[in-house]
């Protein structure tokens, strides 16, 4: 696997966790390729500003409307990012 960025990872976490009902720590483990410490250190950012939720009577997580926008932004960006590779001289 290749290096990937803060902001790959943060996409990735997004992306796993985008299921109306939630999903567990484990679940976003397996799909994001991190390992649970890692894992805790990003979901502690991104609870912070609010990427990300916690049920915690059922310690599942589920994207916010700003991690919905985030995540949306992201794509857009590497779309774009993709189009250009093909117009290189």
């Amino acid at each position: 696997m290749k290096y990937r960025s803060r902001t790959d990872i943060f996409a990735s976490i997004l992306q796993s966790a985008n299921n109306p009902k939630g999903v567990g720590i484990t679940s976003i483990m397996y799909k994001s390729f991190l390992s649970h410490y890692q894992l805790k250190k990003y979901l502690s950012i991104m609870l912070e500003n609010d990427l990300i939720k916690v049920e915690e009577d059922e310690h599942l997580y589920k994207i916010t409307e700003k991690g919905l926008r985030f995540l949306q932004l992201f794509t857009n960006i590497n779309e774009l990012i993709d189009t250009t590779k093909e117009y290189n001289p």
